[in-house]
């Protein structure tokens, strides 16, 4: 029996196929992630260290946005971010000053499991 022109075609399953490369960040957007961070704590500073205002909040979802980013090594030695945590991680906000160590953790982490 021959098969009809008029019947439709034939369903085929597709397999779709993930690449396995990882999504990373481009420089330049953790960069400006930084210095926005920055701006903040520096903005939340001059209103006092145990207020909470809205920069203190955006800095602490900066930081917690940043550790939830998917950084290489490379790219955490070549934006220096390691040391502007570390300058956050001194700030007198306690909420900044935790969260940009619980960063700094996680840096650390990433840079110990390259090598």
């Amino acid at each position: 029996m021959a098969i009809s022109d008029d019947l439709p075609p034939q369903l085929t399953k597709d397999v779709k196929r993930r690449s396995r490369k990882r999504r990373t960040v481009k420089r330049k957007d953790l960069e400006v992630l930084i210095s926005v961070a920055t701006r903040a704590a520096h903005i939340a500073r001059d209103k006092g260290f145990h207020v909470v205002s809205p920069e203190a909040i955006r800095c602490v979802e900066v930081l917690r946005m940043m550790r939830s980013l998917p950084l290489t090594p490379r790219l955490i030695i070549k934006t220096d971010v390691f040391r502007s945590v570390q300058f956050l991680a001194t700030n007198g906000n306690p909420k900044i000053r935790s969260e940009s160590k619980s960063l700094l953790n996680h840096l650390k982490g990433v840079l110990a499991a390259s090598s």
